[in-house]
């Protein structure tokens, strides 16, 4: 269960956590599905998850929702903020999630105490279909808002890439491989000192209203998240965006060094967009 709150001036002074994850991620790169699994579990089901808090602000004071474990079990937020901070108990694992911003190069432990650095991923195509179809559900955003919304996320997204690569103490999770395998769930979650004893993709989040193309759906290992490319195959947005980051060296090499066959989708679907332009030999990576 999760609730907005305010907080109560004091920023929880008293919050003492146990083991902190701070989690960065692109919208609609399955991270809620992932931090589901995270708070699912926690050493002795106890959680806190502050939920879409502002980069580089205190997720006490910043967080848009929280949401609280106790053995296991969901904990509705009562009273003050410092007071629903005590429900889950000591200690208990902290996890603070951040949307649409990567890490910087000097980041300090939030509490001064044990933390790891999380960046969840997904391959370009299906993340940038999913993000497309979403924003198009918003009558507020025309073409142009939708065009501009979309080549930010791409630069933000380079970045991820570039973490991935080059992870350093950084743990990279890519989602289609966390959907494909639980193998790759349980090496995820032992990594980060979590219990690993529930490796199911359990049920569909409904943070930012559930998946894009599917919001009827509640069991995850139903979605076809690895189908979204291909139902906006046609869409003219969509082959625009293609278009543009085929003529980006930068970004579209740096597709192809994690995603090679995204990255020769991104030519053939930008081809047969119905755009007229010259794609030159260089821009293919």
């Amino acid at each position: 269960m999760n609730m907005a709150l305010q907080s109560d001036g004091l920023s929880a002074p008293d919050f003492r956590p146990g083991r902190v994850l701070r989690v960065y991620g692109m919208r609609r790169s399955g991270n809620h599905a992932i931090l589901d699994a995270f708070l699912r579990n926690a050493p002795g089901g106890n959680a806190v998850f502050f939920n879409n808090c502002k980069n580089a602000q205190d997720p006490v004071a910043s967080h848009r929702s929280l949401d609280l474990r106790r053995g296991g079990e969901a904990v509705k937020p009562q009273g003050a903020l410092a007071a629903s901070l005590d429900l889950p108990g000591p200690r208990p694992l902290t996890v603070v999630s951040i949307e649409d911003a990567m890490p910087g190069n000097r980041l300090r432990p939030l509490w001064g105490g044990e933390e790891k650095v999380v960046v969840i991923y997904r391959s370009f195509l299906n993340w940038a279909a999913s993000l497309l179809h979403k924003i198009k559900g918003n009558a507020a955003f025309g073409a142009l808002e939708r065009a501009r919304i979309m080549t930010n996320a791409c630069r933000t997204y380079g970045k991820a890439l570039d973490i991935a690569g080059d992870p350093g103490a950084i743990r990279p999770v890519l989602y289609d491989d966390w959907i494909a395998s639980a193998d790759y769930r349980a090496d995820v979650l032992t990594d980060l000192g979590l219990q690993a004893h529930d490796l199911g993709l359990g049920e569909v989040q409904r943070y930012g209203g559930g998946s894009s193309f599917e919001p009827q759906v509640r069991d995850a290992a139903v979605l076809g998240t690895d189908r979204r490319a291909d139902l906006l195959a046609d869409d003219p947005e969509f082959g625009m965006l293609l278009w543009l980051v085929a003529h980006d060296l930068d970004l579209s090499q740096r597709i192809a060094a994690h995603f090679p066959a995204d990255a020769d989708r991104i030519l053939g679907l930008a081809r047969s967009a119905g755009l007229t332009f010259h794609l030159p030999e260089g821009g293919r990576a």
